[in-house]
């Protein structure tokens, strides 16, 4: 089973992506902040999966996932950022940090879907999922 941590400092769209994604192999966790987000992670080691906002109040969502990154190198996660507002320069940062794939707010759900699908595939091929 795979962990999956959502976050966006959007409290309803947060709540829309949780329930849209609970289905049997995936356990959904939320948090509204990359400080929350942060805790997560440090609390719920089996966290593989990280869908996040890149603007966000407190830290965006790029230097979370290279914060993630630095704190538990051994730990083999698998990123996924959303944006309503990406710029070419933001982007490019986040393919700089090795996420997944980046796709645009809103979320088209069947788009969401297909992306989580491949990453959990990949985690599941490379024996770390």
């Amino acid at each position: 089973m795979s962990h999956l941590l959502i976050v966006d400092d959007e409290p309803e769209y947060l709540d829309e992506l949780i329930e849209a994604l609970g289905f049997d192999d995936l356990k959904a966790y939320s948090a509204r902040s990359a400080a929350q987000a942060l805790e997560l992670v440090r609390t719920h080691p089996h966290v593989d999966v990280v869908l996040t906002d890149i603007r966000m109040p407190d830290l965006d969502g790029i230097h979370m996932l290279n914060e993630i990154q630095l704190r538990y190198p051994e730990r083999a996660f698998k990123f996924i950022v959303m944006t309503g507002h990406a710029s070419a320069e933001e982007i490019s940062r986040a393919v700089n940090a090795g996420v997944e794939a980046c796709l645009p707010k809103p979320l088209v759900m069947e788009d969401l879907q297909r992306v989580l699908s491949r990453v959990l595939a990949l985690g599941d091929s490379d024996g770390k999922g």
